[in-house]
Formats: structure tokens, C-alpha cells, sequence
């Protein structure tokens, strides 16, 4: 395989990764909305999504740790975060010799690494997903007392 197929291949599989964020701060948003929507004026509420669109996946993991109830999914994810630093921080030039070329046996265990976290990630999402299912009926269609 040639390297531009190799970094292809790499930031394919990464880009699950930024759809785990993403569903992230969905999550968040919602509960943030759905906080909002209970509070109905009685308390001063300005906390919203968007305070959290530049986070990190490990600041977005510790406010989805205050706003969920699964830590088992937590623990996932924190893990997920850090086979993702390895594989996108340092992944890549382990896999290049000294020549700067492709080196076989690193490239392929990174490669198999690169194929877990890609179905991890998956995997991931649709837990997040899950979990906002848990609290989005009432968010859309539940009963919230007037702030009067």
C-alpha cells in the first residue's frame, strides 16, 4: 500500500471518531434544552449547547458524565479518547521508518487498530443516541408547568 492510501485509510477511520463528538454535543444541547424547559423560569437558566461547541471529546465526555446516568458508557468513552489520541497524535509515525516510508508490520497492527476504533465508534453513537432517547419524548412532547 502507498502512503496517500495509507493516510486515506487512516483519516477515514478517524472520522467516526468526530461523529462521537458530535452526537456528544447533541446529547448535551437536548439535556441542556430539557433543563431549561423544567427550570420554566422559577431559576435563571443560560446554559445551553453551544457553550460547549469548541470542547474537546474529553470535555465533552465529563459534561456528558454530569448529565447522563451510565457510567459504564462513560468509562467506554474515555477509553474510545484515549486509543483515539493514540491513533491520531502518535499512530501514524510509528507506522513511518526512518526513511519515511511505510513500515509493514507497524502499518499493519495500526491498521487493525484503525478497524476497531472505526466500529467502536459506531458502536458508540448509537449508545449516545440511546441514552437522549431516554429523556426526547419529553423534551418534544411532555407537559411543562408556566413559569407563573
Amino acid at each position: 500500500m502507498d502512503k496517500d492510501a495509507f493516510f486515506f485509510k487512516v483519516a477515514t477511520a478517524l472520522s467516526g471518531c468526530q461523529l462521537v463528538e458530535q452526537e456528544l454535543k447533541l446529547y448535551i444541547s437536548e439535556a441542556l434544552k430539557l433543563a431549561e424547559k423544567c427550570i420554566a423560569g422559577r431559576l435563571p437558566f443560560r446554559l445551553s449547547g453551544k457553550d460547549h461547541e469548541n470542547n474537546t471529546l474529553g470535555q465533552l465526555i465529563k459534561v456528558f458524565a454530569k448529565l447522563s446516568d451510565n457510567p459504564a458508557l462513560v468509562m467506554e468513552l474515555n477509553a474510545f479518547t484515549k486509543e483515539r489520541n493514540t491513533l491520531s497524535h502518535r499512530g501514524i509515525t510509528r507506522c513511518l521508518d526512518y526513511d519515511g516510508e511505510l513500515s509493514f508490520p507497524e502499518t499493519t497492527e495500526y491498521e487493525q487498530r484503525l478497524l476497531k476504533i472505526e466500529v467502536d465508534a459506531k458502536r458508540l453513537r448509537i449508545a449516545i443516541h440511546n441514552e437522549a432517547n431516554k429523556f426526547r419524548g419529553e423534551l418534544y412532547f411532555g407537559q411543562f408547568p408556566d413559569a407563573d
